[in-house]
């Protein structure tokens, strides 16, 4: 971990680990991104709101700009991304110059889904948030930063643990149990689950991953309700109690026993490190009772 920094209304973490290899996403294609000559290495961020610690799901590009003495060592937007043990964040594999004192410099855009709830009208503005760390090639080792591998569960469906860096907030989706109205389990589309409720004729949808329930932006959804007439686009939303999930307003609330479809009409366009590189790639259309 190398700081946090709070600059408006929201706290920016900076942390970084080995330079790996990621998948970036074109439709529902990925893209291999290997470490190449010369990064040093992974560079990743996380933007949350401070008092409630909601994780924000920006999913424009921030930018790192690293210089050292007032010189640029490296620039470059970085990607949204999931992994398993931290869910969404920022990260890039970016280049140093050797051992040294470097400053880096995160410009966040503003958050282009919409804020509802204590959030509404926040995060409107783009923010910078800068860090000054030391950096020693030596401090990349194992004693340092945990690395492991799993070969005995290679290929099995499973997921490492959620890691535990106290100063840094993970974006958890919440607990079925502590949603408004009366939610349920919709199904699973590309091993992501749909949780969906309806609290105010708002229909509320939370897709998670399934094994460490981080939240999962960056999907392209719909639903359909006949039972109120319903059909139509889902919105990118957060608020400090659900996070980021999706919804829409409904013509009336449905009835107990109305049946609701949620369909992926395009894949999670989120970047992903190893073990998420095949998973929320799938379209498809599932239902459930309400």
């Amino acid at each position: 971990m190398i700081g946090t920094q709070t600059v408006g209304d929201r706290t920016v973490g900076l942390f970084y680990s080995y330079a790996h290899r990621f998948w970036t996403v074109t439709g529902t294609r990925t893209n291999l991104a290997e470490i190449q000559d010369g990064q040093d290495i992974h560079l990743m961020a996380s933007t949350w709101e401070p008092e409630s610690q909601t994780v924000i799901p920006v999913l424009d590009q921030p930018t790192f700009t690293i210089t050292q003495d007032g010189e640029e060592v490296d620039s470059k937007r970085a990607w949204p991304m999931l992994s398993q043990n931290m869910g969404f964040h920022f990260g890039e594999n970016m280049a140093l110059s050797g051992d040294g004192t470097y400053t880096v410099a995160v410009d966040v855009p503003a958050v282009g889904v919409t804020t509802v709830g204590d959030f509404e009208g926040k995060f409107g503005e783009s923010i910078t948030a800068e860090f000054t760390f030391e950096f020693a090639q030596s401090d990349l080792t194992e004693d340092n930063i945990k690395f492991e591998q799993f070969p005995d569960k290679q290929g099995s469906r499973a997921a490492v643990s959620p890691m535990e860096m106290g100063m840094l907030p993970l974006a958890y989706a919440p607990e079925m149990s502590a949603m408004p109205g009366s939610p349920v389990t919709v199904g699973s589309v590309g091993d992501a689950t749909m949780i969906a409720t309806v609290e105010d004729s708002t229909l509320l949808v939370s897709p998670r991953t399934p094994y460490n329930r981080f939240s999962i932006p960056g999907f392209s959804l719909s639903a359909t309700i006949d039972g109120v007439g319903f059909d139509g686009q889902l919105t990118d939303a957060i608020d400090p109690d659900l996070g980021a999930h999706y919804r829409a307003d409904l013509p009336e609330t449905p009835s107990n026993g109305d049946e609701i479809t949620v369909s992926v009409d395009g894949p999670c366009s989120l970047s992903r490190h190893e073990g998420y590189e095949t998973a929320f790639l799938e379209r498809g259309s599932i239902s459930a009772t309400l």
